[in-house]
């Protein structure tokens, strides 16, 4: 039997994996890494993956003439201009799907993977219209999404099943509050998340696109053409220019170095022809790399990023000291540097660190175990109502499954009018901050304010108000109200639902109504 896929669409790489009859997972690299997420359009040619990276000379996200890197962060935007022609971000997106589709299935010699269905991890601050925009793109491509998941708790998830016994891995962590630090080429995400009952809850995130891998890219780039102009004494005035396509193939190469530098002491670069200069002495560059220099380059971006460890556990975010952290664990290609693996381990020490070995897969690997395993998606969090006097009605309870594809979640609840004087109603949505914590007294996040007319003649507690709320597969809840004397609806959708995932099968259906 065919299985479905997990799909990593990343920013920077993408990757489709899937669990096979072996009960392993099959990750569908090319040269045994991730494809860049690239897609480059000219003269009616769609090119994608290595060979569109290749025509890059900036190593940032956005597009470069005739390419684009990192189509995800367009999503749910209108266009995209790229190389004088306007493209919609869900075209572009579904030509990249096609593409890995087509390798995996070149790949796919024992047809073990369901290349039409699969779980997509996304971003945690991906929001609904966003969701709704990506489940087009793939749908495009080919592709149904059976289900979202956040790529902190596929990535915690995909480190369980690596484990001897995951099951048991589960429930020695049970009760474990965990710190899952992504460090990717685009950006550094940040999640908190509790193990509950073989529920892996998120809590909150963090995240900083300032201090991907990519811009240590840039800068050891940068670093090397410097040092190179040094050495013959270049000024600003006196600078050769690079050759075409020079400053692409040095970025290639100094990302090749970055990872190099993590299991030696030293590499040298060397790129002949580079710069447009008289003797081949100037023209080449030729570099000695080395582990300590690469540190330095590294420093202020390491420095950022390691604080935003610190940043997250604050008193005005989470509110939690770092030796409540049972688990770090550290993913994506940068937790790779020695520099920034030893920095983890001076906060949370030797037992806590886990650094995932191929960090870079992680993420498509757990996604293809949620697939296989068919897992829930679940609500990690009540959404609760503002009754009178502060009072707090819980709508939707913690734990309810989110629905999959095709599929929508719906509860409607009844309402008295406390004080029609003004003529409407205002109701306000809610919910806490932290997991578990859902007493009156505790920080919350307001959703929505709903402003719902009434007839102000009504005595207190006459005018019967009916509020319905749907929740869609792509997670949007649509909250529907109206009087039941003026019968004036309004309307409000929320995009931010927070998540956890299921890890095994409880007598706990979808929310399809709660009528009074």
């Amino acid at each position: 039997m065919v299985q479905k896929i997990g799909i990593d669409f990343g920013t920077t790489n993408s990757l489709i994996s899937v669990v096979t009859k072996e009960n392993k997972v099959k990750s569908y690299t090319e040269r045994d890494r991730p494809h860049p997420s690239v897609v480059s359009y000219e003269g009616g040619r769609i090119v994608c993956g290595t060979k569109a990276k290749k025509r890059l000379e900036d190593s940032g996200i956005g597009v470069f003439g005739h390419t684009i890197r990192g189509p995800k962060k367009f999503i749910g935007s209108d266009h995209i201009p790229i190389g004088g022609e306007i493209k919609h971000p869900k075209d572009v997106v579904a030509d990249l799907m096609r593409f890995l589709v087509e390798h995996a299935e070149d790949e796919d010699g024992h047809e073990v993977a369901d290349l039409s269905t699969a779980v997509v991890t996304i971003p945690v601050a991906m929001d609904g219209r966003s969701r709704q925009a990506l489940r087009e793109a793939f749908l495009d491509a080919g592709i149904n999404i059976e289900c979202m998941v956040h790529e902190p708790l596929a990535a915690l998830y995909g480190y369980y099943q690596r484990q001897e016994n995951p099951q048991n891995a589960l429930l020695r962590d049970d009760g474990k509050t965990v710190l899952v630090f992504d460090w990717g080429g685009g950006t550094l995400d940040l999640t908190l998340c509790q193990i509950r009952n073989g529920t892996i809850v998120q809590i909150m995130n963090r995240g900083n696109n300032k201090v991907g891998g990519d811009y240590l890219d840039d800068a050891i780039c940068n670093y090397v053409e410097e040092q190179h102009a040094l050495k013959f004494g270049w000024s600003e005035d006196t600078k050769k220019s690079r050759h075409p396509g020079m400053r692409a193939k040095l970025l290639e190469r100094c990302e090749l170095a970055k990872i190099m530098l993590s299991k030696r002491d030293r590499d040298i670069l060397f790129m002949p022809d580079y710069f447009n200069a008289d003797s081949e002495e100037e023209s080449d560059i030729e570099l000695e790399l080395t582990r300590e220099t690469l540190d330095q380059i590294a420093s202020q971006i390491v420095r950022q990023g390691i604080g935003e460890i610190e940043t997250l556990l604050s008193v005005e975010q989470a509110d939690i000291d770092h030796q409540i952290i049972g688990l770090c664990l550290a993913t994506g290609g940068m937790v790779n540097m020695p520099i920034i693996e030893q920095q983890l381990r001076e906060i949370f020490g030797v037992a806590v660190l886990e650094v995932a070995s191929k960090g870079d897969r992680i993420i498509s690997e757990g996604a293809a175990w949620i697939a296989c395993h068919n897992l829930d998606l679940t609500l990690a969090k009540p959404f609760e109502l503002v009754e009178a006097r502060n009072s707090l009605l819980s709508l939707i309870p913690e734990g309810t499954q989110l629905p999959k594809r095709g599929n929508t979640n719906f509860m409607t609840q009844g309402l008295y009018c406390a004080d029609p004087r003004d003529g409407k109603a205002v109701l306000t949505f809610k919910r806490p901050q932290m997991v578990g914590k859902s007493a009156a007294s505790d920080r919350r996040t307001t959703y929505a304010n709903l402003s719902v007319p009434v007839n102000p003649d009504f005595p207190p507690m006459k005018e019967r108000i009916d509020v319905k709320l749907e929740i869609d597969e792509n997670y949007i809840v649509t909250i529907s109200a109206k009087a039941n004397d003026l019968k004036y609806p309004v309307n409000q959708q929320i995009y931010d639902l927070e998540f956890a995932l299921q890890t095994k099968r409880q007598n706990l259906e979808g929310y399809t109504g709660k009528k009074s």
